[in-house]
């Protein structure tokens, strides 16, 4: 990394690299040049009216297990069954929600239920972090809670 970029980010956090790095390897630019080249948004947030969609916890986690469900069925199992030989556990990608579960699974670790399981409690754990998330960052913003 570019000294610039090591001023700029977090160097000791493995995401921040990478992804330094990927915008590096994408762009061929470090990624203050791309960030300070990135256009301003189309609207500034003071000039519109913004819209959190806030879905009932519930409804949230009966569709990250039926979304997980689907993803068993469009192959998810087959992709990590083709990165089984490659897998390791320090790589970021190998962070992915749901990856490690399914490898655990394909090495006889656990069966397929609980591996299902494990992800689908991973999910729903992400999601609570980014309500958090939300409620810190987004305090003034407009909520709009859909009903299904």
């Amino acid at each position: 990394l570019d000294d610039e970029t090591k001023d700029a980010i977090d160097v000791q956090n493995p995401m921040r690299v990478q992804r330094a790095w990927e915008v590096l390897q994408a762009t061929g630019k470090t990624i203050v040049a791309w960030q300070r080249e990135t256009p301003k948004p189309f609207l500034a947030l003071d000039q519109c009216v913004p819209v959190l969609v806030d879905v009932e916890k519930d409804i949230l986690n009966s569709r990250i297990a039926k979304r997980f469900s689907q993803m068993i069925d469009l192959g998810a199992l087959d992709e990590a069954r083709e990165n089984l030989n490659r897998w390791d556990p320090t790589v970021l990608s190998s962070k992915a929600i749901g990856a490690p579960e399914l490898i655990a699974y394909l090495k006889g670790e656990c069966l397929l239920e609980e591996a299902c399981e494990n992800a689908t409690i991973a999910t729903r754990q992400f999601a609570k972090r980014q309500r958090t998330w939300f409620r810190s960052k987004m305090k003034s913003w407009l909520r709009f809670q859909p009903k299904y």
